[in-house]
């Protein structure tokens, strides 16, 4: 396996899919190219194109990751109509702007998309270990947390958990 199919392998369990698919469905869902994207995360073009392409792995700046996050969820709110694109172009200039690397677009509670926040953060096995630390004090989130992080992917995916 080359360098650049290993890299992709574990953008996909960084993020549930290779930063290449998901980066090109921001730009495609908000009509917006790579090198806007790379602005709005606050990352060079560079750098994006190299994350792109397999030659880097991981969006090593919290925030960057934070406004990564936010721009997939808008992305997936213009898809399915839930945002126009007048309102869009202006939460991406917030986006943009904002400073919070733990800002969110919108509270779900949907598990798909829980699941999903949870594996663009780390993967599945490091949340299964903090379930394990937690479960003495707090089984109740533990338990949600193991069974968020060992549901099967969304879309057809394999088991990210064992």
């Amino acid at each position: 396996m080359s360098e650049q199919a290993a890299n992709r392998r574990r953008q996909e369990e960084l993020y549930g899919e290779p930063l290449a698919g998901l980066v090109a469905g921001i730009c495609d869902a908000l009509g917006i190219n790579q090198t806007a994207v790379a602005r709005v995360l606050g990352l060079s073009t560079p750098m994006l194109s190299h994350l792109v392409a397999g030659r880097r792995v991981k969006i090593g700046s919290p925030l960057a990751h934070a406004r990564l996050v936010q721009l997939r969820q808008l992305a997936a709110d213009v898809s399915a109509g839930r945002t126009s694109p007048a309102q869009a172009a202006e939460e991406v200039a917030r986006i943009a702007a904002s400073q919070d690397s733990w800002a969110t677009t919108a509270p779900t509670t949907e598990p798909a998309a829980l699941q999903q926040q949870l594996l663009s953060v780390a993967p599945a096995e490091e949340w299964v270990q903090i379930a394990a630390e937690i479960a003495e004090r707090h089984p109740g989130a533990a338990a949600l947390l193991h069974q968020l992080a060992a549901r099967p992917a969304q879309g057809g995916g394999v088991d990210r958990v064992g």
